[in-house]
């Protein structure tokens, strides 16, 4: 058995797509997947810019030696 992952926009009419694909010569199943919006982590940079100002943030702590220890990262990623 072979398998096809076909991503659909949220837009799109999931059931008459389906419809149409059971339709086809050779389909033995259609399985839809409903995808949850991922919920952002609050702190953690998303866009390109915040990445970036991130990045600089980070780079005049550590040169400030204001750089936390990787248990008290350990710790603060325990807390996620």
């Amino acid at each position: 058995m072979n398998t096809m992952t076909i991503r659909i926009p949220d837009s799109a009419d999931i059931r008459n797509i389906a419809t149409v694909m059971r339709q086809l010569k050779g389909v033995s199943e259609i399985i839809i997947h409903r995808e949850t919006k991922i919920k952002p982590i609050p702190g953690l940079p998303y866009t390109q810019d915040e990445k970036i100002a991130s990045i600089a943030k980070s780079e005049e702590e550590l040169c400030l030696g204001l750089g936390i220890s990787s248990e008290q990262l350990e710790k603060e990623v325990a807390i996620w």
